[in-house]
Order: C-alpha cells, then structure tokens, then sequence
C-alpha cells in the first residue's frame, strides 16, 4: 500500500466533490419527494411567461417587417 501525500490541494478538491454529491443527491430527493408540486408550479409560471414575452415578440416581428417594408 503506498502512503500518498496529502496536500491542500486533496482536501480542498475532496470537499468540494463531497458538497458536490451531497447536493445532487439532495436535488433527486427533492425532486422525487416534491415532484407534483415542481410540476405544477413549473407548468404555472411557464405559462405566465409565454403570455408576458408572446406580446413583445408579435411587436418585434411586427416593426421587423415594417421596417422590411420601407427599405426595400
């Protein structure tokens, strides 16, 4: 068995890999324990944004073909 050096490097990069694994796993359970109110609320405010954004998108199509129009 070889002794292997521990440098601050190894520590540094071992913690972060440890708070790394621990928030995915808390991520999955979360998502698995929470998954219809995730759903519903993702559903929810992704329809709130489409009717907030689609207006201003007919407006830049809409002054897009205009100015289309005018320079041709």
């Amino acid at each position: 068995m070889d002794d292997q050096a521990v440098t601050v490097w190894t520590v540094i990069r071992r913690f972060l890999i440890g708070w790394a694994v621990a928030g995915v796993l808390l991520v999955v359970v979360s998502c698995v324990k929470y998954k219809e109110f995730i759903v519903t609320a993702f559903a929810n405010n992704t329809w709130a944004w489409i009717n907030a954004i689609m207006p201003i998108v007919i407006i830049v199509f809409v002054i897009g073909y205009l100015l289309k129009s005018l320079f041709r």
